[in-house]
């Protein structure tokens, strides 16, 4: 009989050599006078490969239990411990060695998503109160947002929902928190669903191990931050979900280790894949408005998977996903709304990295020039794509408007490095390439600006004096892109007295306030843009 561990030895293994996996104790050690151990995988890692033992692991695990009985019981060895399950337990399941050797722990925990799927319980299984917020949660933000599933959210909370320290029950606490009306005249912070939801998050960060929902409740609670413009919480709460996605490997399925073991359903999946896609956009929207601060998420690779079309993921079926594409757009209508929010949110990342490196002297100028041709040229035929597609969509408050305000941002982002004289250096001439790209900058941004008045002008048409509905629908992430559009229209209206600058303004501003009605961040452009002489100007026109 073969006696030889499985595995390298640990010394082995941590001075990159070639174990020949004696038992019990390899040659190597023994010439060299080390001590020897072999890891216990066998028993510890939970792969998803077969489950057959043979003799020489069976010797390895006893040795490593041998060792580990007679060391003091602490955090490290807990999950080692007979009779713990990890990824079922509490956070003390937690392996340690995942972050201080992570060789040693490959996929060691078992997630939600990769346990027997049970049948979909009835909706007369759940509360009043959990139906009622579910309802509400699934018809305003899932319309822009739609990263959770219907079927998944209605099973965990009728097999966890009660419990206070449950992640299900926070992720029920954030739906209500995004999904329920906030009276203009409370400070967002002081809300007592905001404040009961971080009590919650503390209570379940500190005894549950991390999950999918504790990840889609810090979004939803980021979506709550960004949409009342609580900062610096908002940005620091994208940071929290982005370290969650990329700690339990969401941003590369293939090269990343993997905190989890791989999920059972098509559906746990690909909301695995909304998750990260969210945290994605989040992370580049709140960007926006300040320079030179880092991504926080990396960029995702060529053949990334986008998410599928909303269909089959409202319906509850299983749909299809297309790779990320950020060189050509095509009309191709196949793709959902929310990865067409995915690809704007994708380019826009791109030109928050040109915006950073304007200063950095290590970038040639030819170079940096190309690349805004490049990206002008890119947007310009995403907005085509994007605009093509909002003439058949019913709902411009959903999706569909976040993805053109994301391209439309970027946009003028991007002129806005190019278009004014004053950016430019007096001590070394312009060449051909920047007075072109300036005048073609000059030219976006007046196309652009009337792009952002159309979509205002389409949704307030589409909304009712006091339609809630229509309301609750809105997407603040919208406000970014009405707020630099009004700065843009000011300019135009102060230099040229252009009548049309004028109309615009005002119709921004019109719907800026119909989206301050339920989201503050909305009042806070609108305070800033008060103040401007040029809206001054539009009133008395």
């Amino acid at each position: 009989m073969d006696r030889r561990a499985r595995f390298a030895c640990i010394a082995c293994r941590r001075l990159k050599r070639k174990c020949p996996k004696e038992l019990p104790s390899c040659s190597l050690c023994l010439r060299l006078e080390k001590r020897c151990e072999y890891p216990p995988r066998a028993r510890n890692l939970h792969e998803n490969t077969s489950h057959e033992s043979s003799t020489s692991s069976e010797s390895s695990n006893r040795e490593a239990n041998l060792q580990l009985s007679s060391d003091p019981p602490t955090e490290l060895h807990s999950v080692f411990r007979k009779g713990a399950v990890p990824g079922r337990g509490d956070i003390y399941a937690f392996p340690a060695m995942y972050f201080l050797d992570s060789e040693v722990c490959i996929k060691p925990l078992s997630s939600d998503s990769a346990q027997p799927v049970i049948p979909t319980p009835p909706s007369n299984g759940l509360s009043s109160e959990v139906l009622m917020v579910c309802e509400k949660y699934f018809s305003t933000i899932h319309q822009w947002l739609p990263i959770l599933s219907k079927k998944r959210v209605r099973r965990h909370m009728a097999e966890n929902g009660s419990a206070p320290d449950d992640p299900s029950h926070l992720l029920f606490l954030c739906m209500k928190l995004v999904s329920e009306p906030h009276p203009p005249e409370i400070p967002a912070r002081a809300n007592k669903t905001y404040m009961r939801v971080l009590e919650t998050i503390l209570r379940v960060e500190n005894s549950r191990l991390p999950c999918l929902q504790l990840l889609q409740s810090v979004i939803l609670i980021s979506i709550y931050e960004i949409g009342h413009a609580i900062y610096p919480a908002a940005y620091l709460r994208v940071g929290h979900a982005s370290r969650l996605c990329i700690m339990m490997g969401f941003h590369d399925r293939k090269h990343a280790t993997q905190l989890f073991k791989d999920t059972v359903t098509w559906t746990a999946r690909e909301e695995e894949r909304r998750a990260w896609w969210a945290v994605f956009c989040l992370d580049r929207i709140t960007s926006h408005g300040i320079n030179g601060l880092p991504l926080s998420t990396p960029e995702p690779s060529p053949g990334e998977l986008l998410p599928c079309p909303e269909s089959p993921w409202n319906e509850g079926g299983v749909g299809f996903n297309e790779p990320l594409f950020a060189a050509s757009f095509s009309n191709n209508t196949s793709l959902g709304s929310f990865a067409n929010v995915c690809q704007a949110a994708h380019v826009l990342g791109r030109v928050l990295r040109h915006r950073s490196d304007l200063h950095n002297s290590s970038v040639d100028l030819s170079f940096r020039i190309a690349e805004a041709r490049q990206l002008h040229q890119i947007l310009a035929s995403l907005s085509t794509h994007l605009s093509d597609v909002s003439q058949g969509s019913s709902c411009l408050g959903g999706s569909t408007s976040v993805s053109l305000a994301l391209c439309f941002s970027a946009r003028l982002m991007l002129y806005d490095i190019y278009a004014c004289n004053e950016k430019y250096s007096t001590d070394h001439g312009r060449s051909s390439e920047e007075a072109e790209m300036q005048r073609e900058a000059v030219a976006g941004i007046f196309e652009v600006v009337e792009c952002i008045w159309q979509l205002a002008r389409q949704i307030l048409d589409s909304s009712h004096p006091d339609g809630e509905d229509e309301l609750s629908t809105l997407s603040p992430i919208l406000c970014y892109c009405l707020y630099a559009a009004a700065g843009e229209s000011e300019w135009l209206l102060l230099e040229q007295e252009n009548s049309s600058a004028g109309i615009w303004l005002r119709d921004i501003v019109r719907l800026l306030r119909l989206i301050g009605e339920r989201w503050q961040v909305g009042g806070v452009y609108l305070s800033e843009i008060y103040t401007w002489p040029g809206y001054q100007s539009s009133v008395r026109l």
